[in-house]
């Protein structure tokens, strides 16, 4: 027995376990946890249902818009939605020949005008430049220097707002044509092919589809499923409080393969080789067996195993393998503390 002591070193140990984090795919507020700290849950188990009425109004929204588009659709292939657009077009076209009737006589105007006003400038102009250059060599007083000057530049003012306006019609007229060409166009393509309407309504309808689709899908996600075998170790938020999307709502240990850290000094550090037998102690005395996997080249402080505070004294973290992962699950759980056996060679 002392020969077995002497070739072997207790060490304290943790049972460690992945961790998953469920995180949310849909905003919401939490409505219910199915679950609680240190509960085991299975796949497809409910973890938390959240509630969002926004997505409930959006997708009835989107539903009647569908049930919209369906309906134009159906009208457009019959003909019936199709005179309607041509009738719609017509009149939009005769809106813009008006428009560009109307910017022609506009146009006429400014140009019987633009004459006289161009005369009425030059004019100016030139008794502008005469009293300058009498008012330069002290001929006139300033007053009457500044009387001609106000009124030669609001005749100045006048002739370039009326080129300004002259240009601003010839505009009207040119975008007025442009659009009558496209509305007539389109006229023209609707009059020849009734499936064209159509088909740009079933453009829209796929979108809405698609958006659609979204929206059951953040729906669908209102409720969250535990993906594997596993224990709730921590639950971050409360029912009632408002969460994003991509936030992790719960943590789990999975179950579905645990491992030994466990604890050394220095000394026995450089005695521990990987391969080493381990023996664990379980806390129903059943004794299971195990290997060493790793050994950490560097000390480090960690948790006492007895209380939360941190010990002042530095260790090697060992990691060890159970020989028979099934037998390690059905005596063992993630987190628990216990001691086990390094047998050097």
């Amino acid at each position: 027995s002392y020969h077995i002591e002497s070739r072997s070193k207790k060490l304290p140990a943790v049972i460690q376990s992945e961790k998953v984090f469920i995180a949310t795919e849909a905003n919401g507020i939490i409505r219910e946890f199915f679950v609680s700290s240190m509960q085991e849950v299975m796949p497809n188990d409910s973890i938390a249902i959240l509630d969002n009425p926004r997505y409930h109004a959006k997708l009835e929204h989107l539903k009647s818009e569908r049930m919209n588009y369906l309906e134009l659709i159906e009208s457009a292939r019959s003909g019936d939605h199709l005179k309607l657009e041509l009738n719609d077009l017509e009149e939009d076209i005769l809106r813009r020949i008006r428009d560009r009737q109307q910017a022609e006589v506009d146009l006429q105007k400014i140009i019987e005008k633009l004459p006289v006003f161009q005369q009425r400038y030059l004019a100016a102009n030139k008794k502008f430049e005469a009293q300058k250059r009498l008012y330069e060599k002290n001929l006139i007083t300033n007053m009457e220097y500044e009387k001609f000057t106000e009124s030669y530049w609001r005749i100045h003012r006048d002739f370039q707002n009326l080129k300004a306006d002259s240009l601003s019609a010839i505009n009207k007229i040119q975008t007025a044509k442009n659009i009558i060409d496209v509305l007539q166009a389109q006229k023209e393509l609707y009059s020849q092919n009734v499936n064209l309407l159509a088909s740009r309504y079933v453009i829209n309808l796929k979108e809405v589809e698609a958006e659609i689709s979204d929206v059951e899908e953040d729906i669908k996600n209102l409720m969250i499923y535990s993906p594997i075998r596993g224990i709730v170790t921590d639950i971050n938020y409360q029912p009632g409080e408002r969460i994003g999307r991509g936030k992790e709502i719960v943590e789990i240990a999975d179950l579905s393969r645990v491992w030994v850290i466990a604890y050394s000094d220095s000394f026995n550090r450089h005695r521990t080789r990987i391969g080493q037998k381990v023996k664990i102690y379980t806390g129903s005395g059943k004794k299971i067996w195990g290997k060493v996997v790793t050994v950490s080249p560097v000390m480090e402080r960690v948790k006492s195993l007895s209380t939360s505070f941190e010990t002042a004294n530095t260790y090697t973290k060992i990691e060890i393998n159970f020989d028979d992962q099934e037998e390690a699950l059905q005596y063992l759980t993630p987190g628990e503390r216990l001691f086990v056996r390094v047998y050097f060679r």
